[in-house]
């Protein structure tokens, strides 16, 4: 789905601004994947000494304001921002090695609301469009200049490279799903009968078969164990 024309505008309003901060060792990364979410994205990251910031930018109407730790919009609390706020800095932290993971913040940039500063409850700095540059600047420093350019290099090609999907959803592409109703009828199997060596040749072992050799065997043993006819003939009584 395309992101809204207006999303866009103040997308491109805050990469502009963002720019800004170029002389002061800040690299820049626009519209590039959302670790662990192949179809999501995120607008803006910043790499420079302050250490790395999400941005997302915001162009919301009305009164906006944080109040008491909580970001609102003409009186209504917008905590899913502030969720997917800290969400996209720790899907960038989770890829980093672990001494820079610390050093990940998301910021919240409003466009509509230039002058507006506050932060919330849980920490997410939300700024508007003319003291985000500030804010950033002010940072205190965390990396020099050769981290900085590390980083950078590496959070370029994490955030820039094909993703995939999560563990456990990868499916056979040869495999398709049964377009009718579930059943739960048990598959019938029918069972395997024994085998012999016959000759070298494996035959089945049927009741008949079975039977059959029995029979032949019991006629063959009676007719060796019975006397011959002539002797019963002369023990016959005259």
């Amino acid at each position: 789905m395309a992101a809204p024309a207006s999303a866009d505008h103040s997308s491109h309003l805050v990469a502009d601004k963002l720019a800004q901060l170029a002389p002061y060792g800040w690299f820049l990364l626009h519209d590039v994947h959302w670790p662990g979410r192949p179809l999501a994205r995120l607008e803006h990251v910043l790499v420079g000494p302050g250490g790395v910031v999400v941005v997302n930018a915001k162009n919301w109407s009305g009164d906006v304001d944080v109040v008491d730790g909580a970001l609102r919009q003409n009186g209504h609390d917008r905590f899913p921002a502030v969720e997917t706020a800290l969400a996209q800095a720790a899907a960038v932290a989770a890829v980093l090695p672990a001494p820079w993971r610390r050093l990940v913040r998301s910021l919240i940039c409003l466009t509509a609301q230039p002058e507006l500063q506050g932060t919330t409850g849980s920490g997410i700095e939300v700024r508007g469009i003319e003291c985000m540059a500030a804010a950033v600047t002010n940072l205190p420093d965390v990396l020099d200049a050769p981290s900085t350019l590390l980083l950078y290099t590496q959070l370029g090609q994490l955030l820039t490279r094909p993703q995939v999907p999560e563990a456990g959803t990868v499916q056979n592409p040869a495999y398709r799903p049964a377009t009718g109703p579930a059943t739960s009828r048990p598959v019938q199997r029918r069972p395997v009968p024994p085998y012999y060596l016959y000759g070298g040749e494996r035959r089945p072992v049927t009741v008949l078969r079975v039977v059959g050799r029995s029979l032949v065997a019991g006629l063959v043993s009676a007719a060796l164990l019975a006397p011959p006819l002539w002797l019963m003939w002369e023990l016959l009584p005259k």
